[in-house]
């Protein structure tokens, strides 16, 4: 007499086979996300650039210091799509930094902030730790001009 169907060991090993080929897919996925998100902030950073640089010819000063989050007063207009009413992302904060207030003395950047340890990896080994970026704890800058002129 034949028995048709599986027995419990085979089905535990096919278990446990996708169990791992899951975990693996869903590691490769968060690696992709995190790569995306940076190659986005990669964008955000040049599209506050080129912002920044067009305020500062258009009214030959810099940008007024805001808060983490908040796009400075007048650079909206300058800036591409959601960019122009938020720096707050849900994955990652733009903070534009005016430390100073004339030059040659002045620094202009902008910096990123996340919680999340692996996402902030992502962003530097994708972007770097050396100048124009600075890295200081969860924290990396990205400065835009500094004493002695335009980065």
């Amino acid at each position: 007499m034949t028995r048709k169907g599986f027995t419990l060991i085979e089905l535990m090993t096919v278990i446990i086979v996708l169990s791992v080929l899951a975990g693996i897919a869903v590691m490769k996925f968060i690696d992709l996300r995190n790569a995306a998100l940076a190659a986005q902030v990669a964008s955000d950073i040049h599209a506050v650039r080129v912002g920044v640089f067009n305020y500062f010819a258009e009214q030959e000063t810099w940008p007024a210091e805001s808060g983490a989050g908040a796009v400075p007063i007048g650079l909206g207009p300058l800036l591409p799509g959601m960019l122009a009413t938020s720096f707050d992302r849900a994955d990652y904060l733009l903070d534009y930094e005016n430390f100073g207030s004339g030059a040659p003395q002045i620094m202009i950047g902008v910096a990123i902030t996340t919680s999340d340890p692996r996402l902030m990896a992502k962003f530097i080994a994708t972007l770097g730790s050396k100048t124009p970026f600075f890295v200081s704890g969860s924290r990396l800058t990205y400065l835009i001009a500094g004493p002695g002129g335009i980065m």
